[in-house]
């Protein structure tokens, strides 16, 4: 038997298990989406972990090391404690800021880390032994999960999210097996932390309405006065490469408003933040657009400073802000980065992958493979799908043919529901679970956003393109096959799918290739043999404030609560009755 490496994110955001072995992703999920609350935040993942040890049929007692993406000796060796005693005396720190460093030293000493981790594996799988524990160093795991994973030999690698141990944002030269860290911003200086200020700003839930941030930047233009005061909060370093925030605005003081932001930063953009039931104005666009800008320019600066000293001409991003798709657009338009490797699962819930690989090349000197494919998640065999299907007393057909029949329904102008194999790993939906309808048509469109999604009629939708396809409609491009950066969009794409083009005319596009996403590539040329279009919008499949569907039982409870017409499950049909209209 291989050895196994378990990695574990917990306690915050989308806490996540992963199985790794012999370099391979062998199972990954979320905590959410089995217990169907977003982000199911401060919870263990103890449904994760039991799914990964299912999947592999092991048990506790089969794995070699429990991964966490925590520099855990620091916090019990002094490091970090001396480091949070530098930061008091460098910065003028409230008592807020105080209590939050106590609380991480004490979180993640080892000594409560191991009692927290073996409490959870004898609740959940009854274990007396918990297995060793391999810490890892937070930036370093975003780094080499991933560079590892990417296609490159050699590559800057940018990790950037809210804090990771002692740091905020890293860049990498990756060579081979060396990943080495060439420029660090520590704490308080936080592009994440800024970003989720903004989003709280704007009227959004910091950790996850930060892309309503980012499609609104796309409806604003640059006001010289909002660019100023953000240029107050985040600005260049004397160097002129890192940057520097004013901790001020964001951590010390009076909080009236926010735990994100103090009341400074109200005072300084001469706007009270705001509510989500208010509209929202010119002002917030252009706050947006200021406010994706200055992130911009920040890493902008880190990446061509990097790229003019290691004359390497590929890019790993890595770290929640990652998912930034629009910053990673304009990181790959750098002079001398010809390519571009966003890590999917960047984030620190995909941490918990990062962690597992690299215990199990540390530990057994066998490297991650590079990633194809995310379809790692919870999966039902066609037999369990239709005792489902019988059990819910629900009229349903088998297809021959799933992707001649749904594209049949999509060329139709219907919104069908597609659950098929292993759910994916991460945020985006990649024709595992996914909605779809036709990008021709910008009412499907609509109707999407008002009667399935009920999401704000700004955002833009996304699409799946054949990946032969992309010279076709696409400016520049470069691989994309996880929907993790945007395109410029050519005439053509605009008018062979206007859905699913944004506003700025960029489309953030998911690359499907036959060798990795077959039934998925087929159903796309299934498509376009009918309308002559290589491309579908593909949203994710749930509905808002809940996590994308896991279950067969799952998806037909959206199916039903939503305005889809059909559900493609397996190889099984389910269609609404025509609902008749009063006279």
């Amino acid at each position: 038997m291989p050895a196994n490496f378990i990695g574990i994110f917990e306690g915050g955001y989308d806490p996540a298990a992963a199985l790794v072995a012999d370099g391979r992703l062998l199972a990954f999920a979320e905590e959410e989406r089995f217990l169907r609350n977003k982000h199911a935040t401060g919870w263990y993942p103890s449904r994760s972990l039991r799914f990964c040890l299912d999947q592999a049929g092991i048990g506790a007692g089969d794995v070699q090391a429990l991964a966490l993406n925590w520099d855990v000796p620091s916090y019990t060796n002094g490091v970090m404690k001396s480091f949070f005693d530098g930061m008091r005396a460098e910065h003028p720190v409230d008592a807020a800021t105080i209590g939050w460093q106590e609380s991480l030293l004490r979180h993640y000493g080892e000594d409560a880390v191991v009692a927290r981790h073996a409490a959870a594996w004898k609740r959940t799988l009854g274990a007396d032994r918990l297995p060793p524990i391999y810490p890892v160093p937070h930036h370093y795991t975003h780094a080499l999960h991933a560079f590892m994973q990417s296609p490159y030999e050699d590559a800057l690698c940018l990790t950037v999210d809210g804090s990771g141990d002692q740091y905020c944002t890293v860049l990498w030269h990756c060579q081979g097996d060396s990943v080495v860290p060439i420029y660090e911003i520590a704490m308080p200086h936080s592009l994440g932390w800024f970003y989720a200020a903004a989003t709280e700003f704007l009227g959004f839930e910091a950790y996850d309405g930060e892309y309503k941030v980012m499609g609104l930047a796309a409806y604003g233009k640059p006001n010289r006065q909002i660019q100023d005061a953000v240029g107050k909060i985040l600005f260049a370093a004397e160097d002129g490469i890192g940057y520097r925030l004013d901790p001020r605005m964001i951590h010390y003081g009076p909080h009236s408003w926010s735990k994100r932001f103090t009341d400074l930063l109200p005072a300084l953009l001469g706007h009270a933040p705001r509510a989500e039931v208010e509209p929202l104005e010119r002002w917030h666009f252009d706050f947006a657009y200021a406010v994706q800008d200055a992130l911009e320019q920040a890493a902008l600066r880190l990446v061509r400073w990097g790229q003019e000293r290691t004359g390497t001409k590929n890019l790993c991003i890595g770290g929640g802000v990652g998912l930034n798709v629009k910053m990673n657009t304009r990181l790959f338009e750098v002079k001398g980065i010809s390519h571009i490797f966003p890590h999917p699962l960047c984030s620190d819930s995909g941490a918990a992958a990062g962690a597992a690989f690299v215990a199990c090349w540390h530990q057994t000197g066998v490297k991650p493979e590079k990633l194809a494919s995310l379809a790692v998640g919870n999966a039902e065999d066609e037999q369990e799908i239709e005792q489902t299907l019988r059990r819910c007393g629900i009229a349903y057909s088998r297809s021959n043919d799933i992707a001649v029949s749904v594209a049949r329904e999509l060329s139709e102008g219907r919104i069908v529901g597609w659950f098929q194999g292993r759910m994916e790993a991460g945020p985006r939906a990649l024709g595992q679970r996914s909605i779809l309808a036709d990008p021709r048509s910008e009412s499907a469109r609509d109707r999407v956003n008002a009667v399935i999604k009920y999401r704000e009629p700004w955002r833009p939708f996304c699409p799946s393109m054949k990946a032969e396809a992309a010279d076709r409609y696409l400016v520049n491009w470069d691989d994309a096959p996880f929907m993790v950066i945007a395109f410029d969009a050519k005439p053509e794409l605009k008018r062979d799918a206007p859905a699913i083009v944004h506003v700025d005319d960029t489309v953030r596009v998911q690359l499907v290739h036959q060798e990795t996403h077959p039934l998925y590539h087929r159903l796309i040329d299934e498509f376009e043999k009918l309308t002559g279009v290589p491309v579908l919008l593909n949203t994710s499949f749930n509905v808002k404030g809940e996590p994308i569907v896991c279950t067969p039982t799952d998806a037909i409870r959206t199916f039903f609560g939503t305005g889809m017409d059909t559900l493609a499950v397996g190889d099984f049909l389910v269609r609404k009755p025509a609902v008749p209209v009063a006279a």
